[in-house]
Order: C-alpha cells, then structure tokens, then sequence
C-alpha cells in the first residue's frame, strides 16, 4: 500500500471522497456525473487507486447490459486507521505541502492573477466555549454542503481548507 497522504491528497481522490461523503453509496457513473469537469477514464483511475488501497469498498455489484456496475461507498474503517495519534503530525505536514505545492505552481505558472482567481489566505482567531465551537463547525460544514454544487458550464472547482489548529501557547 501506498502513503495514505500520497493516495488521499490527491485532488481528484479528494473530490471522489468528498462527492461519496455526501452521496453516500454511489456508482462509477453516478460519481462521473458529479463530477463531470473531470474525463471519466481518469475518474475511473481514481477509483481503482482508491478500491485497491481500501480507501474505498465495494458493497454491491449488478450487471447491467453485460457490464459489472459496482456501488461503492467510503471505508471508513481504513481512514481511521491511519488517523492516528501517532502519524498525525506527518497527515498534517503532508496535508500543508501538498497545499504549498498547488500555490507554488499557481505562482510560477503562467500569469497568476489572485485578484481575478479570487486567491487568498485567512487567519481568523475564534473565542468560542466548545458548544459555541461545535455550533460553528455544523453551520460550516451547512454551508459548505449549500454550495457543493455538480459542475456545470461556468462553474469551477475552487479547493476551500479550513484548519482548526491547536492554541498557541
């Protein structure tokens, strides 16, 4: 198996995840559909690279017009596995390159425009008790919901992190 960073950070993995943790259980063709900005054979390498690292399960199978279509659905239990006290560091520091490469090609690419692509970072100090904290994360975790939108023409992927790091002592 592969570094569960290498295989999770991925962005088209990431997106795969993201549209089975919404959807639940979903086909091949329900994800492709999703996530139609991205060619199908490529979504489909994704997914293999997914199902072999037991990112993703199987959890049924139905032939239709003699192709195998399969459902698939997040496996959990694999994702907790390496989330660990232990390696949360390393996820951490591999989740902040993996972000620092995409800005480092973004600035040494062509033309970069932060103004015109809407580019920014934000740091924002919350004073919250854990309830209010909690309140905030599930009214996020709405409104990020609200505006997962399906591609569509003119629209265009827009990779949002929030951290909530640990106090500063």
């Amino acid at each position: 198996m592969k570094d569960i960073n290498d295989i999770m950070l991925n962005p088209v993995r990431m997106r795969i995840i993201q549209t089975l943790a919404v959807g639940q259980n979903m086909t091949a063709t329900e994800i492709s559909e999703k996530i139609s900005d991205i060619p199908r054979t490529t979504l489909y390498r994704h997914i293999k690279i997914l199902l072999d690292n037991d990112i993703l399960s199987v959890i049924s199978e139905q032939k239709i017009r003699g192709s195998l279509e399969r459902t698939l659905a997040i496996n959990t239990g694999e994702i907790v596995k390496h989330s660990t006290l232990e390696n949360a560091a390393q996820n951490a520091f591999a989740f902040f390159m993996q972000k620092y490469a995409i800005f480092q090609n973004y600035f040494n690419g062509e033309n970069p425009d932060p103004a015109k692509d809407k580019i920014f970072l934000n740091n924002t100090i919350l004073m919250t008790t854990d309830d209010e904290f909690d309140q905030f994360l599930s009214e996020l975790s709405g409104l990020l919901r609200k505006y997962s939108f399906e591609y569509s023409k003119g629209r265009k992927a827009r990779d949002i992190s929030i951290i909530s790091a640990p106090e500063e002592k």
